[in-house]
C-alpha cells in the first residue's frame, strides 16, 4: 500500500453539438471530459493537482488528450473548463489537519 500518491476524478463531461470528430467526421459523438487530479496521503485527499482534459469519440473510439486535441475540440474543452469547479473534497485532509491544530491551540485557553 502506498502512503502518498496522485489520483484522478472526472469533474465534468459533456457531448457538444458543434464538435465534429476529425477521424470519422461524425457530429454529436465526441465526449469532452474535465479530469481533476488530487494528491492524497493514506487515501485521504489533501491538495488539488490541477485540471486536464480528454475527448473520446463514441463511434470510432478515438481519444485525444489536451496536448494533441484539434482546435474545435479544444474550444469545447475550454468552455467546459470554465464552468467546472474544483470540489471541496479535494482539500478535506488539509481542512481536517487545520481544524485539529486550531482545536489544540484554543484548548489551552478554555
Amino acid at each position: 500500500m502506498f502512503l502518498a500518491g496522485k489520483k484522478t476524478s472526472i469533474l465534468k463531461s459533456d457531448t457538444s453539438n458543434e464538435v465534429i470528430c476529425p477521424k470519422c467526421n461524425t457530429k454529436n459523438s465526441t465526449k469532452v471530459s474535465i479530469i481533476g487530479t488530487y494528491k492524497h496521503l493514506l487515501q485521504i485527499p489533501f491538495l488539488s493537482g490541477g485540471k486536464s482534459g480528454e475527448s473520446n469519440c463514441k463511434k470510432c473510439n478515438t481519444k485525444f488528450y489536451l496536448n494533441n486535441m484539434p482546435a474545435s475540440i479544444k474550444l469545447a474543452y475550454y468552455e467546459l473548463k470554465e464552468t467546472s469547479k474544483t470540489p471541496i473534497w479535494f482539500y478535506v485532509g488539509l481542512i481536517v489537519v487545520k481544524t485539529l491544530v486550531l482545536i489544540k491551540i484554543f484548548s489551552k485557553y478554555f
